[in-house]
């Protein structure tokens, strides 16, 4: 069984969020509040994370660096509204799909992403690059 944990404030879109994956087989955590989906994230292991915000309420830090620091081998896909512009983190997230979700725009994201090898976590970026000399 896969499992996913899905944090999202508006919890009818949460509810139709959570019964698309329940859908397409994973067992779903929800989460409405940040706190909660990285309380979750602390305590168990997910096959995937969607979030409907980049940033937590009320605080500075990112909400997909506090998730990729808890679990560094999950991917994790933004929610986003129709819209809603691409938040300045997007390159932290492994893939995005436009809110109303459906059922094709989310199997799409889980098993294809975004370069044909399904959803994987995205690669920290290099900090210093070491050079033979």
């Amino acid at each position: 069984m896969k499992y996913a944990l899905l944090y999202d404030d508006d919890a009818a879109a949460r509810r139709h969020s959570a019964t698309l994956l329940k859908s397409l087989g994973y067992a779903v955590a929800e989460a409405a509040t940040a706190q909660a989906a990285l309380n979750a994230t602390r305590a168990l292991h997910f096959d995937v994370i969607l979030t409907a915000s980049a940033h937590a309420d009320g605080e500075r830090r990112a909400l997909p660096g506090e998730l990729s620091r808890l679990a560094p081998d999950t991917p994790t896909i933004l929610l986003l509204d129709d819209d809603e512009p691409f938040p300045p983190l997007y390159a932290a997230f492994s893939a995005t799909v436009t809110k109303p979700v459906t059922v094709r725009a989310l199997r799409h994201a889980l098993e294809f992403g975004l370069d044909g090898l399904g959803a994987r976590p995205v690669p920290p970026a290099v900090r210093y690059e070491r050079r033979a000399g």
